[in-house]
Order: C-alpha cells, then structure tokens, then sequence
C-alpha cells in the first residue's frame, strides 16, 4: 500500500496510560477541566493550573456543543466518570485540542474511546470525537471509591454475555450486515473477557489493586476487540437498548441519576433471562462485583412498561438486530421475568 493511500479499515488506538498519584501531576499549560462537583472534590488540590472549571448537567449535543463554545485553554482534562470524559472528548475534538482523562472511578469504559455518547430523541447515539491522548490513573484513587461505584464499568464486559448472543443470533438470521458479519476470533475473545470476569468478580467487586488493575486490563481488551471489529455488537446489545429506552423513561420521570453499570447489570439479567441463558452466573457475579441491580430509584412499573415497548423502542430507532427485536413481550412475560431475576 503506498503511504498517501487510505487505508480500507483504520483501526481505532487505545490511548497512552499512566498509572501515577494525582499527587505527583503537574500541568503548566492552562487547562480547561470537564468534570462534576463530587469528582473534583476527590482530587482537591490537583495541580493542572485550571483556566476553566466546567461542571456536566446532561449529555445532550446542544449542551457538549455549548461547553465547546466556551472552552478557552490550552490542554482539555476530562475527570471523573464517564459523563465528564465523553463530553471532555467532545470539547478537545471540537476545539483541536490535547486531552488528558483522569477516571476517578472504573465506571465505564468511555475514557478508552473515541466517540461520544449523547442523548437524542429518546437513544443514545455516538458522535464520532478522539481518544484521549494520556489516560493517568491512580490506583489508590480508584481502590478508595465508595465500593457501590469504583467497579461499576464491569458492567460493560459483562455485557458480552448477552450482546455476543444477540450477535450470534443475527448472523443465524442473516441479519447482520456486510461490515458486522461476525468471526469465530472475535466470539472466542470475547468469552475469553467474559469468563475472566466470571471468575474474578469477587476480587474486582473487592477493589484490591489486583482486581482493579484486572478490570482496567479487560476494559482495554474489550475496547480493543471492538476497534478490530469495527464496531461494538460484540459488547452492545439487548441489554443496552434496555438501559437506553429505561433512562429515556427515567429522565422524563425526573430520575435520571443512575449509574450507567447498575442500568446495563439489571439489562444483561432481564435479557439472558429472554434469551433462555444460565443467568443466575450473571447476578452472582453482579453481586460480586457490588453493582446494584436493583436500583431503588426504578419502579418496578418503569423496567416492566420498557420491557413491554422494548421491541417497538428497538425498531423506532433502527437499532440492530437482537432478540428484542423480534421477541413481544406482553405484560405477562415482562412481569415472570422482572420477578424470576429479582428473587
């Protein structure tokens, strides 16, 4: 291939990570800082020479575009979780700018990518942004989170349980599309990062260093394995068109301040148990990990009302193929199913 030719499949990059102390930062150029009140609360007394200090309210594009509108610094730094890095990562590809990530907890894996998740129309859907230049992590940071939160990323390689299923599943319908037919390599990594969660969820939901650093290695690999595959059906399916047609319902209901990972845990239950898998493995290992999977916040009336519409959310949308596409769920399986895996 000559040099100024394109190249048919660009391959996404993990960014540089620097495992260091906050402590020990020290940023001279003037930054512009991303991030939510509790998070830089927890790195009080950072020295990244703050020029700006924007605090998240939302993830609509209108509201990242408008941080970009106000950005005026030299170097972007994203802290906290995956709200402030994703709209961190608007605002820097924005404005042409370096980024720095700075996670306070494992709470997804955005500070590995390179889009941005917003909020339109009731879905999400991923602008296409950059990967942040350096991710730095501190570990001492990360093992010291409020145990409910510092692992809740884990719900993104759980995911694969059920988003791998429904992949599988499409391509014996023939419903998967051209560039997303799917590979033996791609399905046997993907339940390689699935097992190793299985059987290490217990010390992940810990927040050892070990454990962290584990669920660190397997957020970069599942990353990585859907940069290879050009897309993320191996780690998105069902279980996240749940999770993004229950926030629509929660924000409208004024009850919008979930943790990503408790949403996608209860997700990954409600559709292993739709698609007739050992979910039990599932909620133990959801309980290992400390993730909440039944979030107070969430009536019982709202999981079952989504259930219900799921496959008619999943087709409003043009989201592929899964088994909410096809399966109706009356209120009768909604209800079985809410109680077999909340009992």
């Amino acid at each position: 291939m000559l040099l100024d030719e394109t190249p048919e499949n660009d391959i996404g990059r993990l960014p540089s990570i620097v495992t260091r102390a906050f402590a020990d930062i020290k940023e001279r150029r003037e930054t512009v800082v991303l991030t939510t009140e509790p998070a830089w609360k927890a790195v009080e007394g950072i020295d990244i020479n703050p020029h700006q200090i924007l605090y998240i309210d939302g993830n609509t594009a209108t509201t990242m575009a408008a941080f970009a509108d106000r950005c005026e610094g030299e170097v972007v730094y994203g802290i906290g979780g995956g709200l402030a890095i994703d709209t961190a990562k608007y605002v820097a590809s924005a404005n042409e700018l370096p980024l720095i990530a700075i996670p306070t907890i494992l709470s997804t894996d955005a500070f590995l990518t390179d889009a941005t998740g917003v909020r339109e129309n009731g879905c999400v859907q991923y602008l296409p942004t950059k990967t942040p230049d350096t991710v730095i992590v501190d570990m001492d940071m990360l093992c010291n989170a409020p145990a409910a939160m510092r692992a809740s990323g884990a719900a993104d390689v759980l995911s694969i349980a059920t988003a791998l299923w429904d992949w599988q599943e499409a391509e014996k319908m023939g419903e998967n599309p051209s560039d997303q037919k799917i590979t033996p390599q791609a399905v046997a990594i993907g339940e390689t990062l699935l097992q190793t969660l299985l059987e290490n969820a217990r010390e992940i939901g810990n927040g050892t260093p070990e454990g962290l650093k584990l669920l660190l290695d397997l957020l970069c690999m599942e990353v990585q394995l859907c940069n290879l595959c050009g897309h993320s059906r191996v780690e998105e399916g069902s279980e996240h068109y749940f999770t993004y047609a229950l926030e629509k319902h929660l924000t409208s209901a004024g009850s919008g301040d979930l943790l990503h990972g408790e949403l996608v845990g209860l997700g990954i239950l409600l559709m292993a148990a739709l698609q007739s898998q050992p979910w039990m493995q599932y909620r133990h290992a959801l309980e290992c990990l400390q993730i909440n999977y039944r979030p107070s916040a969430v009536a019982p009336e709202a999981i079952a009302d989504t259930l219900i519409n799921l496959s008619d959310y999943v087709a409003q949308h043009k989201l592929p193929y899964t088994v909410a596409t096809t399966l109706r769920i009356t209120p009768d399986i909604a209800e079985r199913t809410i109680q077999t895996v909340m009992d």
